[in-house]
């Protein structure tokens, strides 16, 4: 009796250990960030973008700068003006002295229209050729925010997948290393296998440590996209597929960067807007043509005393009458003026802009010229890239296969003499550098095809929301324990 309590108490602190490691473990696929919710966290918190996001809302006002020049302005005035004057002449035939005290005020409106301008033109096209360059640039910016996000998840995933098979073939040659030993106290192998084993596991422990490391600077690295600390992500599933692109020919994607490469789109608007520039400055010696139209009121009022009359010699200043009187004035004005200006001589500055862009414009035009063989070149290479990843994804997936059936053949060899010690652990090694193998190569196939559909232009968030959906939370990838604590 007293045995079937005991064994009902052992089988319940099981079921409440069991209960607490599936808790345990639903608690951190909840908690398992994707690469869909970093995307949009950095989208948010990126420094990086949020600097070109704000270059490219000052960029893109170049365009409403230069239009200006095209468009009449309109001016408003106003002035108020206290006076006070008084005039004085005791000495002549006619004697006055005269106080005027007088407010003014003054409106006026003014329109200035250019008629014929065509510096100011060109200088328009360019501020437009400038914005769209801004737009386009700023795609290629969030082209790049989706890669560094990825590339920061993935070198997450790739150092977890280094860590624990770097674990684990650390704990394969520790009880390897727990058997030689073994059979050496029982004098079944010399004291040599148990120094090469030592040897390999102490390799394998260092390997160890330097994959946890490596696992934390990729964390550390992702903190600086998001500017949060990051626990646990999820892990990539084994389902996932690594087809090769579509369309498979490589001239394809060819003229996919060529029609929507975003930074070959930045050089060629960069190169149509020096040639705008240098079109506007050929054209400053032409005569410049505008339209201005004004109106003005004036109102003043004020007082005005003082003493005039002739005066006489011998006669007293009696004669002489003071006077005092209202000012209330008021006029109204309008012009038309059309207004016509050509330089004529400017110590050479027009001559010299006028070569200086031309000269720029040609630098441009050669920039372009480079931009368009690089991502012509880019392309080819980036999809030779995903074509050779692709098959190296299948490769090495055989190649685990082939290595575990190695292993095995080398441990029953071993067993029964005809192969050594130092066989078994090279076998070892092999195998835990196929999975190695295969884990980097898959990673290598992702950002290898995203940075073929950056380089056509055709790189989005939804690749993001694509690759997110082949992440599994079950598959916890988390930090590593402190190197202090190992």
């Amino acid at each position: 009796m007293k045995s079937f309590r005991y064994t009902q108490r052992i089988a319940q602190l099981a079921l409440l250990i069991w209960a607490f490691f599936v808790m345990a473990s639903v608690s951190a696929q909840s908690a398992a960030e994707s690469l869909k919710a970093i995307y949009e966290i950095a989208m948010a918190q990126d420094p990086v973008i949020a600097a070109a996001r704000a270059s490219y809302r000052a960029d893109s006002e170049v365009r409403n700068q230069t239009r200006a020049r095209l468009l009449p302005r309109i001016t408003a005035n106003t002035s108020y003006t206290d006076s006070t004057s008084e005039m004085r002449d005791l000495d002549s035939f006619f004697v006055q002295d005269n106080k005027t005290k007088t407010d003014t005020k003054r409106y006026g409106i003014n329109l200035s229209q250019a008629l014929f301008d065509l510096p100011a033109w060109y200088t328009f096209q360019r501020g437009k050729d400038l914005t769209a360059s801004a737009k386009a640039q700023f795609g290629s910016d969030q082209q790049n925010l989706i890669l560094r996000v990825s590339e920061a998840y993935f070198n997450i995933l790739r150092a977890f997948d280094n860590t624990e098979t770097r674990d684990a073939e650390q704990r394969a040659i520790q009880r390897q290393l727990e058997q030689t030993r073994e059979r050496y106290e029982v004098g079944l192998v010399p004291i040599t296998d148990v120094h090469e084993a030592r040897a390999v596991f102490d390799e394998a422990a260092v390997n160890s440590l330097e994959s946890r490391g490596a696992l934390r600077i990729a964390f550390e690295e992702l903190q600086v996209l998001t500017g949060r600390r990051h626990q646990i992500l999820a892990g990539l599933g084994e389902q996932f597929l690594a087809p090769a692109p579509e369309p498979v020919e490589s001239e394809a994607w060819v003229d996919f960067a060529l029609n929507n490469n975003f930074q070959l789109k930045v050089a060629m608007l960069a190169k149509q807007a020096a040639q705008n520039n240098a079109k506007a400055q050929k054209y400053q010696h032409l005569p410049k043509l505008s339209l201005s139209m004004g109106y003005d009121k004036n109102d003043s009022e004020g007082t005005q005393n003082g003493i005039s009359g002739v005066k006489i010699p011998g006669l007293s200043d009696n004669s002489l009458e003071a006077s005092s009187r209202d000012i209330n004035r008021q006029t109204d004005g309008s012009s038309i003026q059309l207004n016509l200006s050509m330089p004529i001589y400017s110590g050479g500055l027009l001559h010299s802009q006028r070569r200086q862009s031309a000269h720029r414009a040609d630098s441009a035009q050669q920039n372009y010229i480079a931009a368009r063989r690089n991502t012509v070149q880019t392309a080819r290479s980036a999809h030779q890239r995903v074509m050779t990843n692709s098959a190296r994804v299948s490769a090495r997936k055989q190649s685990i296969v082939s290595a575990q059936s190695a292993l095995k053949a080398t441990q029953a060899g071993y067993e029964v003499g005809t192969r050594n010690i130092v066989d078994v652990l090279v076998a070892q090694q092999t195998l835990y550098r196929a999975r190695r193998n295969f884990a980097n190569t898959r990673y290598d196939y992702i950002l290898s095809m995203m940075r073929l559909k950056q380089v056509a232009g055709q790189l989005s968030p939804e690749d993001i929301y694509q690759l997110s959906a082949w992440l599994q939370p079950q598959m916890v990838v988390q930090r590593s324990v402190e190197i202090g604590n190992l």
